[in-house]
């Protein structure tokens, strides 16, 4: 009986390695014949007797699955099957798969590319993550992060730039710049042989080549924004100071760090950091113009000029700053006209009254040439038409009042 026994276990293990070598070869059959909608079946079944195969067995199988996997779309079984053959697979098969690694990079690329130019962010985002687990590129990492901010998509985002983060990524390249003859302006061309044919051409001159600024302030940045989407700002701010220990003259932090606690509504922390931006970049206009919003909704309305005109003073045809400043000017008319319209009519009413008109009317000339401004540079913008028309007839300007009105008619 012992030996009937022996005999029969024998047998079945003969019987399960015999299975085991058929479901491989069904599989690499299907994979030659690329019949690959059914591979998925066949690698079901070989799935439910490979454990106690030998490792020969195994290693051609998890090829083989690898090899199945790369020809589809589902990108976790992808990684998840590449996980698989790095672990049980001889290096036998390394170089193929390797191959087909490379090529299957190459067609997430291409096809991420034109999901891109369709606005189909997620997918493009998910093709070059699944190309970065595949080619270890860490640029790939990059602009698959960018893809899921783009998708808005920040639970996905987020770690794929700490992950950036913690691996130093600057983005840093060499740019290789020639002098455009035709636009009069530098061009930056995508390799040093598309420039050189540039130069043979005569199209361009003045061949130069420099660093492409770092990318580590966006991406810091992009991880205080999104903590703050997903409503951790305590993280968000533990980011920005974390990244402001290196670099604590960097603007791009002092800006970003100073829009997160304007975005928390702690204005005063706001006008500090922005101050303290203009000490690093003292002729950026839009510094002093956030700086004159502030001061404006504290209701410091002489620190909040003063912004202004400094504002303008860099960059004097901007037409929010001269727009922003003539209201805070006109604003000053509220309580005058108030007052007026509380007086009664007795003599020192009266006397009282023209005292205030007055005053009003230095508000429309002080206010007037800022709006004149942005006629200048905008000459269809209604809302300075409007108000103009409405200082010109109380100021007299009888000419100007009616040019404001043909205008306005016209619009």
């Amino acid at each position: 009986m012992k030996k009937q026994v022996l005999v029969l276990v024998l047998l079945g293990l003969t019987s399960i390695a015999f299975a085991q070598k058929n479901e491989v070869k069904a599989l690499e059959k299907a994979i030659k014949s690329e019949k690959f909608s059914e591979t998925k079946l066949l690698i079901a079944s070989a799935e439910a007797v490979i454990a106690n195969a030998d490792d020969k067995i195994k290693s051609k199988y998890y090829y083989l699955k690898a090899k199945a996997m790369l020809n589809g779309n589902d990108y976790d079984e992808i990684i998840s099957s590449l996980a698989e053959f790095d672990a049980n697979s001889s290096s036998k098969y390394v170089k193929e798969i390797n191959e087909l690694k490379l090529e299957k990079t190459n067609s997430l690329v291409n096809e991420a590319i034109k999901d891109q130019g369709q606005a189909k962010y997620k997918i493009y985002a998910e093709k070059l993550f699944t190309a970065y687990k595949l080619s270890g590129d860490i640029e790939f990492l990059y602009f698959a992060s960018s893809g899921y901010v783009s998708a808005k998509d920040y639970k996905k985002a987020l770690p794929m730039y700490i992950e950036l983060k913690q691996k130093k990524y600057t983005g840093i390249k060499t740019e290789y710049v020639a002098y455009s003859k035709e636009a009069k302006e530098e061009e930056v061309f995508s390799d040093k042989f598309m420039r050189s044919i540039a130069l043979k051409n005569g199209s361009h001159i003045k061949p130069t080549e420099r660093k492409s600024p770092s990318v580590l302030p966006d991406i810091i940045k992009n991880i205080a924004f999104m903590y703050v989407e997903l409503g951790d700002t305590e993280a968000a701010i533990a980011a920005i100071k974390d990244a402001r220990i290196d670099a604590p003259t960097d603007i791009n932090l002092i800006l970003t760090e100073a829009n997160l606690y304007l975005k928390l509504d702690k204005k005063d922390k706001f006008k500090e950091l922005m101050e303290e931006a203009i000490k690093q970049d003292p002729t950026n206009s839009t510094l002093f113009f956030n700086l004159g919003v502030i001061s404006a909704e504290q209701g410091d309305v002489a620190s909040a000029k003063k912004y202004y005109q400094k504002s303008l003073e860099l960059k004097p045809s901007d037409v929010n700053t001269n727009f922003n400043i003539a209201a805070l000017i006109l604003k000053e008319e509220t309580t005058l006209v108030e007052e007026m319209n509380s007086l009664g009519t007795s003599s020192a009413d009266n006397k009282k009254y023209d005292i205030l008109q007055e005053k009003r009317r230095i508000i429309y000339k002080e206010a007037k040439p800022f709006l004149e401004k942005i006629l200048s540079v905008d000459a269809k913008n209604e809302s300075a038409a409007q108000t103009l028309k409405g200082i010109y007839s109380i100021l007299g300007e009888t000419a100007k009042f009616k040019e404001m009105k043909a205008l306005l008619e016209s619009l």
